[in-house]
């Protein structure tokens, strides 16, 4: 085992050019955690819970808003922990700050009461892991291919972290534990999390805790030879390339989220799928997920992030077009429907992949408040295009499926025709590199 916690890996390219580096780090399960509490345990127990004890349906709306809103406070994570240092401290406590989150779901559930807390408390938590955990690693790689693979491997461990949620709440509901005793269950797993998180994270929050705000941070350099900017900390505003990507993120989220947030009723509504179709279909797009995230994290390691960040924006935002067209047919072919589905779902993890990259290449920031700006713009577009949606549904489901097209198309034009060009004119290192060759 490495210094820095990671199983040692082959070098690539020869030790000239390529330092040695592992794409997986214990650290990184505590990713597994975030999947579980946000993927599976959020979406399976907290809809039927809210509607139970409130007697409202709409009441689940408010929970996601205000789980969404408190999940843009990335920016004063990101800025408070370069300040003190205390990434490790404040990333084990947002692990923590879940499980405390479904804690207080099982005070509720035996008081047959809700409280909003629960949503700020996880969202909130959500903002800081997902601000600290990817500037662990773009803050910290020393090299292109380096970085791809630890956010691959990273990413992975979201998804898997669904599945063993699901599967955990299959096994409790099965044998008749209530609702209390659930989230009690929850709370002391993702408690466990929380312990493997500070007992592995030591090394890889040394050197972004050795930084503070006023200090220059050191940037790992690209390998194509092309200094990293937006190193040095700053105060200097955000900067026309940072500013162009946190618009594309904005419109983007604020499409596919509205979308996933009415998925399980315009499927059915609109194709005709049942209920049960609709859940294997969002299965199967989990598991093709992983392979996807596989794909993308070895092409961003022989290109760029940027490109890879981009084509994941065009794919989302063609496929909620396609998903859209489709549903104007008399009789929409389900399986071409099933496949729009799955290529826009497809679209969904690729551009989170690269989005750290991204951030830290064209911020005059840290990476950690980098991240904190994405997470925060992603998190309030996800809170408009979840209020839209449920806002056009009264309409008709149809018009859920435009506003996502719309958003796809306008967020892909907006990142080949805005961002590329303007964050190579600042020239933040995206650059090609095949066989260690520089490319334009």
């Amino acid at each position: 085992m490495s210094s820095d916690g990671s199983i040692p890996g082959p070098r690539r390219g020869g030790p000239a050019n390529r330092p040695a580096g592992a794409s997986f780090q214990w650290w990184m399960l505590s990713n597994v955690a975030v999947g579980a509490a946000t993927g599976s345990f959020l979406t399976l127990l907290v809809p039927p819970f809210v509607t139970e004890v409130t007697g409202a349906p709409w009441r689940v709306g408010i929970v996601f808003a205000v789980l969404s809103l408190a999940a843009a406070v990335g920016p004063a994570v990101g800025a408070f922990v370069d300040r003190t240092g205390r990434h490790r401290v404040v990333y084990t406590t947002s692990i923590a700050a879940m499980a405390a989150a479904y804690a207080l779901l099982a005070i509720d559930a035996a008081v047959a009461w809700y409280s909003p807390l629960f949503g700020i408390v996880l969202g909130a938590a959500w903002a800081a892991q997902g601000t600290i955990g990817p500037a662990f690693i773009v803050g910290a790689a020393r090299d292109r291919e380096v970085t791809a693979g630890r956010l691959t491997v990273f990413n992975l461990a979201y998804p898997a972290g669904v599945l063993a949620g699901a599967l955990l709440v299959a096994a409790t509901l099965s044998v008749g534990m209530p609702a209390g005793s659930v989230f009690v269950v929850c709370a002391i797993v993702l408690g466990l999390f929380a312990v493997l998180a500070w007992l592995t994270t030591a090394e890889v929050a040394a050197p972004l805790a050795h930084r503070r705000s006023g200090a220059a941070e050191a940037v790992p350099p690209d390998p194509a030879g092309a200094a990293r900017p937006g190193g040095a900390a700053g105060t200097g505003g955000l900067g026309a390339a940072f500013t162009a990507f946190l618009v594309v993120v904005f419109v983007s989220s604020l499409g596919s989220n509205g979308l996933v947030s009415q998925l399980a009723n315009l499927m059915p509504a609109v194709y005709g799928f049942t209920d049960v179709a609709t859940s294997l279909l969002v299965g199967l797009a989990g598991l093709l997920n992983i392979a996807t995230l596989l794909v993308a994290g070895r092409v961003m390691a022989r290109t760029t992030s940027l490109g890879v960040f981009t084509a994941g924006t065009l794919v989302r935002g063609l496929g909620a077009c396609a998903m859209a067209l489709i549903g104007l047919a008399t009789s929409p072919v389900l399986i071409l429907a099933a496949l729009a589905m799955l290529i826009t779902y497809q679209g969904i993890p690729v551009p989170r992949l690269a989005a750290p990259d991204v951030a830290a290449r064209l911020a005059t920031g840290s990476a950690t408040r980098a991240n904190g700006f994405y997470f925060a713009a992603s998190a309030i577009g996800s809170t408009v295009g979840c209020i839209a949606a449920g806002i056009a549904a009264g309409g008709g489901y149809q018009a859920v499926l435009w506003i996502a097209g719309a958003a796809g198309i306008v967020a892909a034009g907006l990142a080949v025709g805005w961002l590329g060009p303007v964050a190579r004119r600042r020239g933040a290192g995206f650059r090609s590199t095949r066989a260690g060759t520089p490319r334009g």
